[in-house]
């Protein structure tokens, strides 16, 4: 399985053409180009501080709207910290997550054995949030805050409607619960919802967004609430470990990220809700969901793991287009391809896509 997964990652770089995300830029050139916006500056960021850090943060807090905003290096400090800060005030440990969270499936259990808090799963693995899983929570009077997850990454980039969303954030408030954007990929979400990041940020007590997922950048995170809430972040980032004495090179490929690959995102929203009919069309493909809602969808292919590895990297050798990432998950004799679209996959009609899949897996599905 090694070997084949090698392959394919030699037969996706050397791809002239990919559905997947943006162009790609090797080390080297992402580092001259951040180099030239660095010209730009005098100096360098200290711990935190100086014109380059301090300037992004209040760009992005303003985007955002919200009155502050703190770059730190992951978001897998940034939201157990985010979510620490809340709990604390309210003398409550517990916090209420979805299943599929980041912080239950990918982060080790660090947001309860390294930073004390309490997690109660709510709702259905498989589905959005309700307002029905809050309502049959057990014992909210022992939780200090909410996470929500827009979109929800496990399940497809599936998203609840406005008004659900505000029926969640209106229980937790009922609750006197804090509630946390987990926005790692919110830059997907206008489209959805027709209204500003500000506009969906409003909701929410705190958010995280990421800058290398959707918008390319090296790595980096960005925390944004409350003046306060933000000052009692830069102390518990020091205490962390995330306070470095200089994130210069993640601060200005953020902002290189932002600028070339933000705006396309509502584009790449649209572009998904044609390109999924067009792929569920292919026999022994279905897709989750069946209407995307955000820049990403997922699609489930009846075929080995193995067998479709090798399929797409050998159709990326022969006809220098990739089709497919490597599949994330196996499930009920299916493999789960993630597809998150941007700049790559609006270069070409989706019409392309679909004949290029299918011919991909021509020989798999005839094998099925």
């Amino acid at each position: 399985m090694n070997e084949l997964k090698t392959n394919y990652q030699r037969a996706a770089s050397a791809a002239k053409h990919s559905i997947l995300r943006h162009p790609t830029r090797s080390m080297a050139e992402t580092l001259r180009r951040c180099a030239e916006r660095a010209e730009g500056f005098t100096s360098p960021d200290v711990y935190g501080a100086g014109e380059l850090i301090e300037q992004f943060e209040t760009r992005i807090a303003k985007l955002l709207g919200k009155p502050a905003a703190i770059f730190l290096p992951s978001g897998t400090l940034a939201q157990p910290m985010a979510l620490r800060i809340h709990t604390e005030q309210r003398v409550r440990k517990g916090v209420a997550l979805h299943p599929t969270s980041h912080l239950v499936l990918h982060e080790q259990d660090g947001y309860q054995q390294l930073w004390g808090l309490q997690g109660h799963q709510v709702g259905q693995p498989e589905e959005v949030l309700t307002i029905h899983d809050l309502k049959a929570c057990d014992s909210p009077e022992r939780l200090g805050a909410l996470v929500l997850e827009l979109p929800m990454r496990e399940i497809g980039g599936q998203l609840p409607t406005w008004e659900e969303l505000q029926e969640q954030v209106a229980w937790a408030r009922e609750h006197d619960l804090a509630v946390h954007l987990d926005g790692a990929r919110l830059w997907q979400c206008e489209h959805y919802y027709q209204r500003s990041f500000a506009e969906i940020c409003a909701l929410f007590d705190s958010v995280y967004v990421s800058f290398y997922k959707d918008l390319g950048g090296i790595a980096g995170a960005m925390l944004a609430g409350a003046t306060e809430f933000v000052a009692q972040a830069r102390v518990w980032s020091r205490r962390a470990g995330g306070n470095l004495i200089a994130m210069y090179p993640y601060l200005l490929a953020a902002e290189q990220g932002l600028e070339e690959n933000l705006e396309v995102m509502p584009k790449a929203a649209a572009y998904a809700q044609e390109l999924a009919p067009l792929l569920a069309s292919i026999p022994g493909v279905k897709v989750n969901p069946q209407q995307p809602q955000a820049a990403m969808f997922h699609l489930h292919i009846e075929a080995e793991e193995a067998e479709l590895i090798e399929a797409v990297a050998r159709y990326a050798e022969q006809e220098s287009v990739l089709v497919l990432p490597l599949p994330r998950a196996q499930q009920n004799g299916c493999c789960i391809c993630e597809i998150p679209l941007g700049r790559n996959a609006l270069q070409q009609p989706a019409q392309f896509w679909y004949e290029h899949l299918r011919a991909c897996l021509a020989a798999i599905i005839e094998a099925n």
